[in-house]
């Protein structure tokens, strides 16, 4: 399976679209929801067409308004140096307009299609991908490594690249502007959470190395779990920021 966080790079095409970028790239991530979540449907179901329009579709809309409501103002303004590149308007939830059917659809439609290309990405990807099944091709090469596997891993890095690659560009074409101070509350608030995110990292690789395995192990393990870790941890000090704001509020 690619890793999860590359199927976000699809959303780089829909930035010349009327389709959010945000909810496409959450679409794209969301069958994987299965594997941080156990509480949810099967991976079969997720990772099918049906999943597509049923749970994918809850699960990022789900998401994105958890982005779009609460991690996103609260973190915005507290990240270092990252902040004063970010757009203003995320400090603060997303304001209504006129249309608000046409961007709700628009919303659904993105989340499907992100959803749509990570199920068709894990068919050519994946050993019980229809597209698999369907083209020997993919199946030949050695038995431990198929190309498929071959696939799976090539797609994975190439979709990693193509975010570092997308982020950097940002980074050189975006403009600083003039913010407030840090105040004491969220340095703290990101300094906890840094804490945290290490230490978990940490504690999961030693437990692969106590248990016998190595370098691949430590990765996978990584790619599995502290991704639940980072998503506490979002929350969590979303709200804890959004609480220290509120008690400097006037």
């Amino acid at each position: 399976m690619p890793f999860t966080v590359s199927h976000a790079v699809v959303a780089l095409a829909a930035r010349r679209t009327p389709l959010p970028v945000a909810a496409v790239a959450v679409g794209a991530m969301a069958p994987d929801a299965v594997l941080f979540a156990p509480f949810l449907p099967p991976y079969v179901v997720a990772h099918s067409w049906v999943g597509v329009v049923t749970i994918d579709l809850v699960v990022a809309l789900v998401v994105l308004v958890a982005w779009c409501y609460l991690v996103r103002s609260a973190w915005s303004g507290a990240v270092p140096v990252v902040r004063e590149r970010l757009p203003a308007s995320w400090s603060a939830p997303p304001r209504g307009g006129g249309r608000p059917v046409r961007r709700a659809v628009a919303v659904v439609v993105a989340c499907l299609v992100g959803s749509a290309t990570h199920v068709l990405w894990d068919a050519f990807s994946h050993e019980a991908g229809w597209a698999v099944q369907a083209i020997p091709f993919l199946r030949e090469g050695p038995s431990a490594y198929p190309v498929w596997a071959g696939v799976q891993d090539g797609s994975s890095v190439l979709g990693l690249l193509g975010l570092v690659v997308a982020a950097a560009v940002w980074w050189r074409r975006s403009t600083p502007r003039r913010v407030p101070p840090t105040a004491r509350w969220d340095q703290a608030v990101v300094a906890a959470a840094g804490v945290v995110v290490v230490l978990a990292a940490l504690g999961i690789a030693g437990r692969v190395l106590l248990d016998g395995g190595g370098v691949a192990g430590i990765v996978t393990a990584l790619a599995f779990r502290l991704p639940v870790v980072v998503a506490l941890v979002l929350v969590v000090g979303a709200v804890g920021l959004l609480a220290g704001h509120r008690t400097r509020s006037p």
